[in-house]
């Protein structure tokens, strides 16, 4: 696993990350860029797990340098594809981000406690800084 950041934004479509060829980045590896959330506990021991993450979108390394990479956007929903210029689907991130109840109403629902529902956090446009991370490719 091969972990940086976003380094610059070029366009809706093509970001720098801060980690290239020296990090061990190759030519067509994924990376998802990342929201980090809240804290999460233990339910049995209270103890910290962790802050939960949540992808902002995913990238495709299309030029490796020694210690930068550029990368173009991908679809979530399908990682192995390449970038369609004809193509302006909405992923089911992309939706759930845009427009909230829409997304609720189109995922399956789990039979939950009411009470215990904190509520997904609003998730924020990609930024310069946000933390990437590599994906393994099936």
């Amino acid at each position: 696993m091969i972990e940086g950041k976003v380094a610059q934004i070029l366009s809706e479509s093509r970001v720098i990350i801060n980690v290239g060829q020296a990090a061990g980045v190759k030519e067509g590896m994924l990376f998802v860029i990342l929201a980090e959330g809240g804290e999460v506990k233990d339910p049995d021991t209270g103890r910290p797990l962790g802050k939960w993450e949540m992808p902002k979108g995913r990238v495709r390394v299309i030029h490796v340098q020694e210690k930068l990479s550029l990368c173009g956007a991908i679809a979530s929903e399908t990682p192995s594809a390449e970038p369609d210029a004809t193509t302006h689907t909405l992923s089911a991130s992309m939706v759930a981000v845009s427009m909230p109840g829409r997304a609720q109403r189109l995922a399956p629902k789990l039979n939950v406690r009411q009470a215990d529902i904190s509520g997904l956090p609003e998730v924020s446009a990609v930024r310069v800084g946000d933390r990437v991370r590599s994906v393994e490719q099936a």
